[in-house]
């Protein structure tokens, strides 16, 4: 680690330079860094015919700025990557799948380190109560191996996401009603520094850093493997009703859910909500669509739901999968649009939490959605998400035992663009409707934002929380592990230049 002087004086110096384009990497790279790394560790220049799969993303919009890819294939090479980049000034980047979706990677320019090789990790502990899951593990991998075995555990609800990476930011999962947040299974981590130490973290070494790790983790260090906790699964199957209603019915869909998710019900209820053009219901506007999606039998399902048919629909359906099926049952499988890499697209993702439906803001939000969404062509596979989770074992841990700072909130709002990219027009047309649905829909001053689905616009303290201690720690946190500010690129604590709505 780095003095306290040092740290703060380049610190400054760095904010400058990872602002400014990077010029270029050492012309020796290959000769210099092969040696350093493992015999199947790959390094990558824009030439190589691997280069445009390698640097794909999910999210073409600001997309980060590559000189060179080192796809690793140990741990030790993330360590001497780090090392390498640090020694000749290159900000570097770890990404696991690609997804997410900050407009500040727009700022990178240097050498992204890619843990997708990492995929191939995972152990089941003979106890039965935790898995070692690697850093370039994907949901869908691990909750397949899992189900195999009888086990289930929290993981992203898109099957491309990485298994890891959600975690570090909170970590929304089907199961937290039940179990918590995908943060609240983590039992230990090993994580490379920015001065690439390698070190490992749980609740008895590097304890501050494991609380900063669960909800904050990208500010801190790429993790190259998770001690995980695990479940027996004891009921399979889960059960879908689909309710769907034309956008006039749209303040008495949303009463009734306030009525009904009064945070008390069954831990194993969760409510999911999309609008979207469906013009089999609806020639002229978006539908509402509301889903509930339970962990049981549908005969189980259909006693919870009876009052929800009384709303009378205009149409209906229905669904009893087992597990694994859950997610493609939804549209978001790894193969389904919504998960879709084809570096064509260009998409801009925001969430905002709240505690409970504000009927009067969700139709600002629905108008400004749909007043786009009806003239542009171009944006009309968009659509919005309405995200109620049950959060019973989210709330049962202390709200200070790790950074994530919404355990309070239950609902999560997401607007998702999606038009193709090469079009500057569109992308700033898009930009400014989505900050027109971002605050037509949060209501109070006081945002709050999921991490993972932040566009990097918000306030610094819609991520990771208005009390003051939040931030405080997490800033020693990081004038600690990363004094010069090497993981500036994605939501960072300390921003670099302004955020809008900083305070």
């Amino acid at each position: 680690m780095w003095s306290s002087s040092l740290a703060i004086l380049a610190f400054v110096l760095l904010s400058s330079f990872t602002a400014a384009a990077y010029t270029a990497i050492p012309s020796d790279i290959l000769s210099e860094l092969t040696p350093r790394l493992s015999p199947t560790a790959k390094i990558l220049l824009p030439s190589s015919s691997l280069w445009p799969s390698a640097s794909k993303r999910w999210n073409e919009l600001s997309r980060p700025s590559y000189s060179a890819i080192i796809q690793v294939a140990e741990e030790r090479d993330i360590a001497e990557s780090v090392k390498y980049a640090n020694q000749h000034q290159i900000p570097f980047f770890a990404f696991s799948q690609t997804h997410g979706s900050d407009y500040g990677l727009g700022r990178f320019h240097g050498i992204g380190i890619s843990l997708s090789s990492l995929n191939r990790k995972i152990d089941l502990d003979k106890s039965g109560r935790w898995a070692t899951i690697g850093g370039g593990m994907k949901s869908k991998d691990v909750l397949d191996y899992l189900w195999k075995r009888g086990k289930q555990t929290g993981t992203g609800g898109c099957g491309c996401v990485g298994a890891v990476s959600p975690a570090l930011g909170g970590g929304h999962n089907w199961f937290q009603g039940q179990y918590g947040l995908m943060a609240d299974q983590v039992l230990e981590l090993r994580v490379v520094l920015a001065d690439g130490e390698v070190v490992v973290v749980n609740d008895k070494k590097h304890k501050e850093l494991f609380w900063g790790m669960r909800g904050a983790g990208h500010n801190f260090g790429i993790v190259s493997e998770m001690k995980y906790r695990v479940y027996d699964v004891k009921e399979p199957k889960w059960s879908i009703e689909t309710f769907t209603f034309k956008s006039e019915r749209l303040e008495e869909v949303y009463k009734y859910a306030n009525k009904k998710l009064d945070g008390k019900g069954d831990p194993r209820l969760l409510m999911w909500g999309t609008w979207f053009l469906n013009p089999a219901v609806d020639a002229e506007k978006p539908i509402v669509q509301f889903q509930w999606i339970y962990n049981g039998p549908f005969s189980e399902l259909k006693k919870i739901s009876k009052d929800t048919h009384d709303l009378k629909p205009d149409a209906y359906s229905s669904a009893e999968v087992d597990y694994p099926e859950l997610s493609p049952s939804l549209g978001y499988a790894a193969d389904q649009y919504a998960c879709q890499t084809d570096g064509q697209g260009n998409r801009l993702l925001r969430g905002i939490d709240v505690d409970q439906y504000d009927v009067k803001s969700l139709r600002k939000w629905y108008d400004a959605f749909a007043a786009t969404l009806m003239t542009e062509p171009a944006f009309q596979t968009s659509f919005c998400i309405l995200e109620g989770y049950s959060t019973q074992a989210v709330q049962a841990i202390p709200d200070k035992s790790t950074a994530f700072a919404l355990r309070g909130e239950r609902l999560l709002f997401a607007p998702a663009i999606f038009w193709q990219k090469g079009n500057a027009t569109l992308d700033e047309k898009a930009k400014k409707w989505s900050r027109e649905m971002y605050f037509a829909a949060s209501g109070s001053s006081k945002k709050k934002t999921y991490v993972n689905y932040a566009h990097g616009d918000e306030p610094v303290q819609a991520l990771y929380g208005y009390e003051p201690w939040r931030l405080k720690k997490l800033k020693q946190l990081k004038k600690k592990y990363d004094p010069l500010g090497h993981f500036a690129f994605f939501n960072p604590v300390n921003p670099i230049g302004k955020r809008h709505g900083d305070v």
